[in-house]
């Protein structure tokens, strides 16, 4: 089958995959895998869902959704996304977004065949729902800090870890924050993952009555950072996720690793906390103008906005989508890096202590993880986008945990492909088969 048959399919609704979670005709899916048209089905998407100001990443733009709270019309809404085209994805990494999220699909269909996966604890969330949130957003970070004509001022060094403590101790000073900081600051994130929200008031006269926005992130954010210590989300198929993938620490050592020897931050670590600090305003703005519209009492907890149900239910996984967009580029340490790695407490990457991924303990990263890897539109950069899809030949029975990859194009040599499944075999629970006769396999 055809990569581009599979897609099609799937928009035509004939091979039973869900990808529509709001069922709204409303996106435009004709040659889908165009610069414009993926552009345009992200931020479709996300607007069907009353979520646009994750999307929102210049801080002006995003304080002046807040400001509003919702109210304005559909139509002037959509004005903030003319604007803000400096911050948009450029177009060969919008077209990847999308043929992933395609991928990612099918890759979980070929898991999970009728039985598809799903979050069960603490409510019902398909896969349709929290991996149209997880893949169409986890490169949005790109969009700032690793284009050459980035909208905002990238640290050029970043602190290293102070010697002063025990070496891969667990502890980080607080200099070490700075880089990480003066980036957030620049986007206007101002929420964590890893802590709720002091709810300070920054003046004298404002801490004299109560601050409605303060008190509401404060109280979101306590009932989202829930996935360290105790499980609070569990799937279908019997995972429960604990804990973040990396510490606030190694993300923080990562992220200045990066900066100083790669001579950029990390669009990934970006990503997860834009999303998260974004889509908890997102959900305080709904809340907001519900609150504003309504002649009856509006609970924090579960009201509907604009047609759309807002829980609290949501939030823990709101916490766990940003966690795996955090991870998913923290590489484990390759023979080249070991030194570096150890310089920067880089502990849980190192060869001997990086936790395999597998789809037992964490499905969203390790779907993420293959079909990031897998995706033939980036694996096949300087080749034509449709002449790559209509190549590039995936076969599976669904619930086999099986591909098969072919290529129907020579010029489009399933050798690089098969360099990128491979690579999966150091750092996830994939294994893959050599190529033979044009084919190889891939074990999920």
């Amino acid at each position: 089958m055809l990569f581009s048959d599979f897609i099609k399919d799937s928009l035509l609704g004939k091979n039973n995959i869900a990808w529509n979670y709001y069922h709204h005709a409303n996106i435009n899916t004709d040659n889908i895998l165009h610069a414009d048209t993926s552009a345009e089905f992200i931020r479709k998407y996300f607007e069907n869902g009353e979520k646009e100001l994750p999307l929102l990443l210049n801080p002006e733009y995003a304080a002046a959704f807040l400001k509003d709270y919702f109210l304005a019309a559909r139509k002037e809404r959509v004005l903030f996304f003319e604007f803000d085209r400096q911050y948009a994805l450029p177009p060969e990494r919008a077209i990847h977004t999308v043929s992933g999220f395609f991928l990612g699909l099918l890759i979980e269909n070929c898991l999970n065949a009728e039985n598809s996966l799903s979050i069960e604890n603490p409510g019902y969330f398909p896969f349709s729902y929290f991996w149209f949130l997880t893949f169409l957003y986890h490169d949005y970070g790109y969009c700032v800090v690793e284009r050459e004509d980035s909208p905002i001022a990238i640290p050029t060094r970043a602190p290293i870890p102070n010697n002063n403590y025990s070496q891969f101790g667990p502890k980080i000073c607080f200099g070490e924050y700075a880089a990480l900081r003066k980036v957030k600051a620049e986007l206007g994130i101002t929420l964590s993952p890893f802590s709720s929200y002091p709810g300070m008031l920054s003046s004298a006269s404002s801490r004299k009555k109560v601050n409605l926005e303060s008190g509401v992130l404060r109280e979101l954010t306590q009932r989202s950072c829930t996935i360290e210590g105790h499980s609070k989300l569990q799937f279908n198929t019997g995972t429960k996720i604990y804990h973040h993938q990396y510490t606030s620490a190694v993300v923080t050592r990562y992220f200045n690793y990066c900066i100083n020897e790669r001579k950029h931050p990390d669009h990934g670590i970006i990503g997860g906390y834009l999303f998260y600090d974004r889509i908890i305003k997102n959900y305080l703005a709904a809340y907001l103008s519900a609150l504003q519209e309504s002649h009856y009492p509006v609970s924090l907890s579960d009201f509907y906005f604009h047609e759309r149900h807002f829980s609290e239910n949501q939030l823990p996984v709101f916490s766990y989508i940003s966690d795996c967009i955090l991870s998913h580029n923290i590489w484990k340490q390759s023979e080249e890096t070991r030194e570096l790695y150890e310089y920067y407490n880089l502990s849980a990457a190192l060869g001997e202590t990086y936790k395999i991924l597998t789809i037992r303990d964490n499905p969203l990263l390790y779907i993420l993880a293959i079909a990031d890897t897998l995706e033939p539109i980036k694996a096949y950069e300087k080749i034509n986008p449709q002449t790559v899809s209509e190549s590039i030949n995936i076969e599976y029975t669904p619930g086999s945990h099986e591909l098969t990859f072919s290529s129907s194009n020579n010029a489009v040599d399933i050798s690089e492909l098969h360099r990128r499944a491979k690579g999966l075999e150091g750092w996830t629970s994939a294994r893959c088969t050599e190529i033979t006769g044009g084919t190889f396999a891939l074990f999920l």
